[in-house]
């Protein structure tokens, strides 16, 4: 029995860090699915607020109103949102482990040397900070909508560690 037990206990550590691992994954897709979430709200508010600009820029043209003020305030909307796309997009590189190439812009692993696309020699990046979702609150619009989602993902994962563990 001796050998039997051996056995069983190298299937339990094996299991247990499969379950390990699966969690890992899970917690990584969970994250990466709720700023995604996130980032295609965002480009909906993007796109209302550039439809709302064209129909202001015709009104201004066409009936001859002034609405300057109006434009720069869309023109402001749609830039904050701009930005706030840009900061979800780069988290999403982060929790991927993905950096930009400078000359190209592709998107490449964070620990290549040289650009998959272009060729271009790639700059040492410093270790990739643990990731915080401090600026998730820039997106409240679609942060409900993340949450949701983030539930949804998390109850499976919770199921699948909890399959791996049986």
């Amino acid at each position: 029995m001796g050998k039997f037990d051996e056995i069983f206990d190298d299937v339990v550590v094996n299991a247990k860090a499969a379950a390990s691992a699966v969690s890992k994954k899970a917690s990584t897709v969970y994250d990466t699915s709720k700023h995604k979430i996130s980032a295609a709200e965002i480009r909906g508010e993007i796109n209302k607020k550039l439809k709302e600009l064209g129909m202001l820029t015709y009104k201004k043209e066409v009936h001859g109103v002034d609405l300057s003020n109006d434009i720069a305030k869309v023109i402001d909307e749609i830039t904050e949102l701009k930005d706030s796309l840009t900061v979800i997009l780069d988290h999403i590189d982060t929790i991927k482990n993905l950096k930009k190439c400078p000359k190209c812009e592709s998107k490449v692993p964070r620990n290549s040397v040289f650009c998959n696309i272009c060729g271009a020699k790639l700059e040492e990046d410093e270790p990739a900070e643990d990731v915080d979702a401090e600026y998730v609150g820039e997106a409240e619009p679609a942060e409900q909508a993340a949450e949701e989602t983030a539930q949804k993902v998390e109850t499976v994962a919770e199921e699948s560690v909890e399959e791996a563990d049986e």
